[in-house]
């Protein structure tokens, strides 16, 4: 009997069917793990890319306005920012438009109006928007910039190692032709318009 016994565990031990299906249930959860993470980081960086594409693209088409920014204006342009990043989540954006003083060596904001939060602002510091000195670009004296800001929440499809977070960017735009210098007004008049240098 104990030789029996024997030689039914030494054939057990040299017996190799069924061991591919053994390796396979042992390895398919690490592989399924792997795969999720790695399309949850693609996600991501496809979001940030997007988000960013959408921001340069706000960006450019206010460096050639040579109207009035207005309210609608903003309004659509918001509505166009939620269109290109296509978030389920409530997107932001700031538009600003900041000056240079040579003089004091210092920047200001002269308007800056926000969309899906945040308050507006006239002639106010940069930090107020956010913003650091040494981030800004170099300036001439007298000079513009626009600043276009944006942020859109990211919550990923599977939590496997990464969390939700907040995608922001901030771009600053020369502006190109524009004779009032990118002025706002609420509603597309004289009236009430702010401008830079008060042109």
């Amino acid at each position: 009997m104990l030789k029996f016994i024997k030689n039914r565990l030494a054939k057990l031990r040299r017996d190799d069917e069924g061991s591919v299906v053994i390796e396979s249930v042992i390895m398919f959860p690490t592989l399924f793990v792997v795969v999720m993470a790695t399309f949850v980081f693609f996600d991501a960086f496809r979001n940030q890319s997007i988000n960013l594409k959408a921001n340069y693209t706000i960006a450019d088409s206010l460096s050639r306005q040579t109207d009035y920014i207005t309210n609608t204006f903003m309004t659509n342009t918001w509505l166009m920012h939620r269109f290109l990043t296509s978030s389920p989540n409530l997107t932001r954006l700031r538009i600003s438009v900041i000056d240079y003083d040579a003089d004091t060596d210092s920047h200001s904001v002269v308007w800056s109006r926000a969309k899906g939060g945040g308050d507006d602002y006239n002639d106010t510091s940069i930090a107020t928007i956010g913003l650091v000195k040494t981030d800004i670009p170099i300036m001439p004296n007298n000079e513009i910039l626009i600043v276009v800001q944006t942020s859109v929440d990211f919550a990923p499809y599977y939590a496997i190692g990464l969390e939700g977070f907040t995608f922001e960017n901030t771009t600053y735009t020369r502006h190109r032709w524009s004779p009032n210098n990118l002025c706002y007004s609420v509603n597309g008049t004289d009236s009430g318009r702010i401008c830079p240098g008060d042109s």
